[in-house]
């Protein structure tokens, strides 16, 4: 009889909760004032960055693109636009169900220790602070990173303490989302660790204010702004 070789789970899971790029449907309230074409054009210079600068999974840190698109999305577009990353589709009616089944899964039929979600709207993030977050899960059972908006660019805990119902009535979209779902989890009687502030690029003034300053690491993204005859 044939033995297949096994590698335990990874203890550390990074999701990256990602639109496939498609036209019209990315980052829809900066689309409305950069128009379609630019805000995919950023969109893609933003996801490439991210994924360039998180850098694949290693022995203790899987990274894996929890991903959604148009019904017209096919899987050799998955390889290419996230780079050959292990890719799962995201399920629920709404952030909140998309967070609460993603972490399940991952925490209890994976055997994940801890799991840290983030999106593809913060271009400044990197991996050192994506490490940074999974050490404060040592010693607090929850991870939150405010964004300037009121919502967060970045939520984690440890299997021990999950809670789906964190995930619950929330305002998604709202300047209260930071305020209802750390509200939740202190009520659990949970611990929680906040990250430094980051800004989200979710209107035309938050990329004007992003373009004034581009980190080293955000290389697409400063070569289509300068395509388009922007400057730092």
């Amino acid at each position: 009889m044939h033995r297949f070789p096994t590698r335990p789970p990874r203890p550390q899971r990074l999701l990256i909760f990602a639109r496939v790029p498609e036209t019209g449907l990315v980052k829809t309230r900066l689309a409305r004032e950069l128009g379609d074409e630019r805000t995919l054009e950023i969109y893609s210079s933003m996801l490439a960055d991210l994924l360039t600068t998180i850098g694949p999974s290693d022995e203790e840190i899987e990274v894996e693109v929890m991903w959604t698109g148009s019904d017209a999305v096919q899987g050799r577009q998955l390889s290419e636009h996230f780079r050959g990353a292990s890719v799962a589709m995201q399920t629920g009616s709404n952030l909140g169900e998309r967070l609460a089944i993603a972490f399940a899964e991952r925490l209890f039929f994976h055997g994940t220790e801890k799991v840290i979600a983030i999106g593809v709207d913060d271009p400044s993030f990197t991996r050192r602070e994506a490490e940074r977050a999974f050490q404060l899960l040592d010693s607090c059972e929850w991870v939150v990173g405010p964004a300037t908006d009121g919502g967060y660019y970045l939520v984690g805990c440890r299997a021990s303490a999950f809670r789906s119902d964190v995930f619950e009535e929330i305002g998604w979209g709202t300047a209260s989302v930071l305020a209802q779902t750390t509200a939740k989890i202190r009520a659990a009687g949970k611990t929680l660790a906040l990250l430094p502030e980051h800004r989200d690029i979710d209107e035309l003034g938050d990329l004007k204010t992003f373009a004034a300053s581009i980190p080293e690491h955000a290389r697409r993204i400063r070569q289509t702004i300068e395509n388009w005859g922007w400057h730092a």
